[in-house]
């Protein structure tokens, strides 16, 4: 049967054993969970601070990583210039020595055509003056050789008062008079007689000797020989003349 005073007991005892456990274990455990819900709200922080500080290293790093992309960009770029600049100058410098030595090719062949030219002309006078020699020598008698031999008398009186002449009779004044005669044909004796008269009124004397050698190369004409001077009057100094006269005109041109 229910009983009120056993119920009331046990109600005390109740209480009585649940202020027990409150004192004991209840503060303790209390005391234990705040500790450790500190320590969790702490170490919640610091994993809260750490994953601030990972986030402001990662954006730190992304900076960096920008700064880096902007760096190889800007380096990318400066070496483009200069690889460009590099590659612009090379080509001027080629082209400089494309053009120098086309220029020198081309001063090689100027070169070239003038001396090809220059060879052309020189054996052109060449073969003129040798066509003229021997045109000469088949055009050449005794007539045409006469008449080389007064003309040349002529001029040679024409030319008593120029210095040579003077100097000439000068030397021939302390020294015997002897005159050496070359003529590439015969002379005949009148002509020779002519050529003695017009030399002695030519250096005022009478008494001169002639020595008479032939020479064929002369072509016509005679040429003389006083002391260590000579008087050509020969087609072959003509001939002579024309070459010298020739080649300097050659050489002008040149």
């Amino acid at each position: 049967m229910f009983s009120w005073w056993t119920f009331l007991f046990q109600t005390i005892n109740f209480f009585v054993v649940l202020y027990i456990l409150y004192r004991l274990f209840f503060t303790p455990l209390k005391n234990i969970i705040q500790k450790r819900d500190e320590s969790l709200k702490k170490r919640l922080e610091e994993l809260q601070a750490g994953e601030n500080e990972l986030q402001e290293k990662e954006q730190r790093y992304q900076e960096k990583l920008k700064e880096i992309d902007t760096l190889k960009d800007k380096v990318l770029n400066t070496a483009r210039e200069e690889a460009e600049e590099e590659k612009i100058r090379l080509l001027e410098k080629v082209d400089k020595e494309l053009e120098k030595e086309r220029q020198k090719q081309k001063s090689l062949q100027e070169h070239e055509r003038e001396k090809v030219n220059s060879a052309i002309k020189e054996q052109s006078l060449r073969f003129s003056l040798d066509y003229i020699a021997r045109f000469a020598r088949e055009l050449i008698d005794e007539n045409i050789h006469q008449k080389l031999i007064e003309k040349f008398l002529h001029t040679l009186k024409s030319q008593e008062t120029e210095e040579e002449i003077e100097a000439l009779k000068k030397e021939i004044q302390t020294k015997a008079f002897k005159i050496k005669l070359t003529t590439p044909l015969k002379i005949e004796k009148e002509t020779m007689h002519k050529i003695k008269e017009v030399l002695g009124d030519i250096f005022d004397t009478k008494a001169l000797t002639i020595e008479t050698f032939s020479d064929a190369s002369l072509i016509g004409g005679i040429k003389l020989v006083i002391g260590n001077r000579i008087i050509d009057g020969s087609i072959a100094q003509v001939l002579t003349q024309l070459e010298d006269e020739a080649e300097k005109a050659l050489q002008v041109e040149q």
